[in-house]
Formats: C-alpha cells, structure tokens, sequence
C-alpha cells in the first residue's frame, strides 16, 4: 500500500510530460496552462504523499511531520487547479471568467496560508507516516489545519462535480466523455473524503476506525487523481490519440508498399522511433509516392491485362461449376486479349461479383506496379511500354492499402515480379 501514491503520480507525470513537450508555448495558452499544472501539481501531490516520500522529507528538513503542511497545500493548490481548468474550459464572459478565477486563486492561497500558519503554532513532535489525521485529530491546531484542507478540499470536489453535470447535457462526444470521467473520478474523491470525516469524526467520540484512514482511502483518491486528470486531459488529447491510433495502424498496412518502394527514392528520410505515428505515416507515404512515380513510366498494361485475367481464373476455378469454369475462363481471356479490364461490362455496384472485379483490379495493378520496379531497378535506360499503364490504387486511402497487401501476400503479383526479374536477365 505504501507505494499506491506513486503509480497515479507516474502517470500524471507521465502524460504531462507527453502532452506539454508536444506544444510549444503551451504556458501562452490558458487551456493548455492550467491542464498543464493540474498534471504537474497531481503528480507531485501524488508522490510526495506516499510513505516513503513523507519519511525521507521529514529526515531531509529535520522538522517532524513536515511533509503534513506540504502535502496539503499541495493538495489545495490541485484543488484551485480543478476549479481554475474548468472555469478556463467552459469559457463565458470574459469579465466574468476573470472574477471567478481571481475568486478561487485568492480563497485557495488563503486556504494555504492558514495551513502553514496553523502547523507553526502546533505541537506535533510525534512523526505519523500514514496516520497523522487521526493521530492528532483532538490536537489544538493541528486539529483545526486538518479539517482546513479537508473542508477547503470537499468544497472544490463538490463544485467540480456539479460544474461537470450541469454542463454535461451541453456538450457531445469527448467532452461530454471527459465531463463523465471528471464526475466519476469526483465521486471517489468525495468518497475519500467521508472516510477520513468518518476516522477523524470516531477519534473524536473515543473509537478507533484508522483503518478507514490508513487502508480504505488510499486507494480511492489514487483512482479519483488519475480519472480527474484522464477526463481534463480527454478532450485535449483525445483527438490527437485516436489519429495516431489511425496512423499506426495505416502505417502497419502500408509497409509492403513501403518496402517495395523505399530502395527508389534518392534520398529516402528515415522516421525516428521517437516519431508520433502521424509523422512515420506522412514520411512513409511520401516514400511510396516517389517510389511510384519512379515506376510510372514503365508500369505496363500488358502486364496489368495478363494479371487481371490469371486472377479472375483463379476466382472462377474456386467458385464455379466445372462446366461453367471453362466457359467464364475462355470468355476472361478473350476479353483480356482483345482490350483492358477497364472496357469490360462491369456487375452492379456492391454484388459479390462486383468485390471480385475490384479486389482483381487491385491485385492487377500491384502486378504492373512490381514488374515496373523491377525494371526501374536492375535497369532504368530500358525502353517504355508502348501500352504505358496508370496506377489507380494510389489516388484513394483504402486502395493503397489493398495494393500494399497484394504486394505481400498475391502469388500473381509474385509470378510477375519473377518474369519481369527473368526478362531483364536475358536482355542484360
């Protein structure tokens, strides 16, 4: 339990760390400003509240239970934190936001000034690493600055909470989902805080519930920290998130495309493996596109012909009857010999016959992107088709990705890379 403070600490720092170094001059942006220091301040809090950090502060400053006044104007000033985000993020009028914000500034800085005057004029020479809030809860002034934090801190959980709700019917998507978590993690925290009511409210009537202090409610404002700080920063960093979610994925399906192109380019850019997604993915596309317009002047359409007739073939072997098959087979590649695929009656849209001719021009297509840059490769002064080909597959996302996985997986595509690898041997 000791170290349960810590991990919602790392990850605040985490996150903070990640988000701020990706904007510069976050600190001009009151947004990004005070997410910036609701990260920042949690993930102190957090970690100078774990035992192990309230002992080495307490030996370091040679003062008992130093760490207790820290903490909770650390505490105070996460609070004031909250408040101040939520103002800055729901925005209104601008007179009014600056009074609101001076408001809780000046209350929270009082809050803390209190708590340092009140551990002054304390007597606590007894150092309590985990149970200090009931340990000196009938203590003159030691008493009066716990219930000062603990009141000052259920009053900023309490207005948060309702500032979420009452603007949760006004948003949509993220924000109304980082809204929810923000009331989620409201909700634990105010849990926390009638758990220590409650072991503060028994010392004061001759029982002993520390348990609810030292056990139970550690772990509910660690989950509070974390899911606060998750939804202010939702909305910020959700977006960017899901794009770099999008990017690695399109950058995964698009590396045999990549890697069939990459040798082309003189002077290809190598991607960093500190560079977001969105980064690698844009340096990969540009690598594929000068990898193809290399290729452009020898794709042929011979080719492209012959691979779109040999995989219909294939298609029609696996799913007709045999009588059937030759006759489809024989009309394939007559048509294919007397004019392209893109001059053949084509199915209505969205029939399984119509995904067939699709995935076949697809694959088609990769077949003459292949053997062009085989030709590109072993030798760039050979001559250009006479029937020079297009590619098509690049100008859309979702088509790109289908040549890519031809390239990888097509044993067509693999016959053609061959033969166009054979011919150039005879002619060198």
């Amino acid at each position: 339990m000791d170290f349960v403070f810590y991990i919602p600490g790392v990850i605040l720092l985490g996150t903070a760390l990640f988000k701020l170094s990706a904007m510069r001059g976050w600190w001009r942006d009151p947004l990004m400003a005070a997410s910036g220091s609701v990260l920042l301040v949690g993930a102190m809090v957090c970690m100078l509240s774990a035992p192990p950090t309230v002992s080495i502060v307490n030996g370091v400053t040679g003062i008992a239970n130093f760490s207790a006044p820290l903490v909770y104007s650390g505490m105070s000033a996460l609070s004031a934190c909250y408040l101040v985000l939520m103002i800055v993020w729901r925005g209104g009028e601008p007179e009014r936001v600056a009074r609101a914000l001076r408001l809780v500034v000046v209350f929270y800085t009082l809050v803390i000034v209190g708590i340092v005057a009140l551990f002054s004029l304390a007597d606590a020479p007894v150092e309590r690493v985990r149970d200090l809030d009931t340990y000196y809860a009938n203590t003159p002034y030691m008493r009066e600055m716990i219930l000062l934090y603990l009141v000052s801190h259920t009053l900023a959980t309490g207005t948060l909470a309702l500032m979420c709700f009452s603007w949760l019917q006004e948003v949509r998507d993220l924000t109304r989902r980082g809204l929810a978590l923000i009331v989620v993690g409201a909700m634990f925290d105010l849990s926390y805080q009638v758990v220590k009511y409650a072991a503060i409210a028994a010392r004061w009537n001759g029982r002993d519930w520390d348990f609810l202090s030292t056990s139970v409610s550690p772990p509910l404002v660690a989950i509070a920290g974390v899911t606060v700080a998750a939804g202010f920063a939702l909305p910020r960093i959700g977006p960017s998130l899901v794009a770099n979610l999008r990017a690695w994925r399109r950058h995964r399906l698009l590396h045999p495309l990549w890697a069939e192109m990459r040798d082309l380019r003189a002077l290809a850019s190598e991607a960093h493996w500190w560079d977001p997604p969105v980064v690698r993915l844009a340096q990969q596309e540009i690598t594929i596109l000068d990898g193809v317009l290399v290729c452009s002047p020898y794709l042929d359409n011979e080719v492209r012909r012959a691979a779109y007739a040999a995989v219909r073939v294939q298609t029609a072997t696996r799913t007709l009857p045999s009588r059937t098959m030759w006759t489809t087979v024989g009309g394939l590649l007559k048509r294919d010999l007397q004019g392209s695929a893109a001059e053949m009656p084509r199915p209505e849209h969205g029939t399984a016959s119509q995904v067939a001719v699709d995935q076949a021009e697809i694959v088609a297509e990769a077949a003459m992107l292949a053997a062009a840059k085989v030709r590109a490769s072993v030798n760039p002064s050979a001559e250009f088709p006479s029937d020079m080909g297009l590619l098509q597959c690049v100008k859309q996302p979702h088509l790109m990705v289908g040549l890519a996985r031809a390239l990888a997986s097509s044993p067509v595509v693999a016959d053609a890379r061959q033969r166009a690898a054979m011919q150039e041997e005879r002619h060198n």
